[in-house]
């Protein structure tokens, strides 16, 4: 690239030069026709000048682009001509925005190396309570060994995801989902921590509503925020499945989230008050889900009272939503 703009700028330049040439050898050529000078002449000015034009430009070329080089190496060196101050200009926004790339490519890379640390960790743990589990007992409890394999399976697919979602290109499938269905399916997923919490879900007007968008990432958003109300639940309460206006609210009777944490719950990595309180946080939950809404087509938005309870929305457009009379 840099090449292209030399020889550009230089031809550029050149031009100035060449054009006068060409006018002189129209002069020689008019000069031979009115005072009957012979052709050769005129063809032996061509073959005599020409040739020394054409070392010149070689030469000239050759000086600019090694001055320019020096320019470029050696920081600070001013420019002599118009060509090296455009070169020079121009290699210094490439250079400024390379330098921006790599940067940003270096903290993305950062990032994802900090998360997947974070995961291999929680995963890790969860290992290290089941062997422990097995040391001290000849025989562990199921629910012990559920238990950690549940949440070893959970930070694993929050890892997927999160490298799945740091790939520069996503295959988004957009079909109609029926929200009902899919909660339903992912309520049975976690029905042994409903049961072991004796909590309850409600499903209200959730009859008929489909959404068009990604089944797969709408599933995920579903059940990290369903992950959210029961690790803040107490034992035997209820969580709330509401369709309202086009959006689907996750209800909960839990802590509720501190108003001085709300502004921050989707920040990478921020577990607030409440997380500090569990080894159960990453903080990790809403930023993904938040990232997942910026990339399709609906939107979340969370509000919560400290001592009762949170409530997550998901919102979707209008155009996306389907309603389907229920025949009773």
């Amino acid at each position: 690239m840099q090449n292209k703009k030399f020889w550009f700028y230089q031809l550029k330049s050149f031009l100035p030069l060449t054009i006068g040439y060409l006018f002189l050898l129209g002069i020689i050529k008019l000069l031979t026709i009115l005072y009957y000078i012979p052709k050769s002449f005129f063809w032996d000015v061509i073959r005599f000048s020409l040739p020394f034009l054409v070392i010149w430009f070689f030469i000239n070329s050759y000086q600019s682009a090694k001055r320019l080089k020096a320019i470029i190496k050696e920081q600070g060196i001013p420019a002599s001509t118009p060509i090296e101050a455009q070169l020079l200009h121009t290699n210094k926004l490439q250079r400024r925005k390379s330098d921006h790339l790599i940067r940003s490519l270096r903290n993305h890379q950062q990032e994802q190396l900090d998360h997947v640390e974070l995961y291999s960790h929680e995963i890790k743990n969860s290992l290290t309570s089941l062997q422990a589990a097995a040391e001290n007992n000849d025989m562990v409890p199921s629910k012990v060994i559920r238990q950690a394999v549940q949440q070893a399976n959970y930070h694993l697919e929050m890892l997927l995801n999160d490298e799945r979602l740091a790939m520069s290109s996503n295959d988004f499938n957009f079909e109609w989902v029926n929200l009902e269905a899919l909660i339903m399916t992912i309520l049975k997923q976690n029905s042994s921590i409903f049961i072991s919490r004796q909590l309850v879900p409600k499903l209200q007007h959730l009859n008929g509503i489909s959404v068009l968008t990604d089944k797969k990432w709408l599933r995920f958003c579903i059940n990290q925020l369903l992950a959210n109300a029961v690790k803040y639940s107490p034992n035997g309460a209820t969580i709330f499945f509401n369709w309202v206006d086009n959006s689907l609210q996750i209800i909960d009777q839990g802590t509720g989230i501190p108003s001085s944490d709300l502004p921050r719950i989707y920040d990478n990595g921020f577990s607030g008050k409440n997380g500090h309180q569990t080894t159960k946080s990453t903080g990790m939950g809403l930023y993904l889900v938040k990232k997942i809404t910026a990339q399709l087509n609906f939107d979340l938005t969370i509000t919560s009272k400290t001592g009762q309870g949170t409530c997550a929305t998901l919102h979707f457009p209008g155009n996306n939503v389907r309603h389907k009379t229920i025949k009773k």
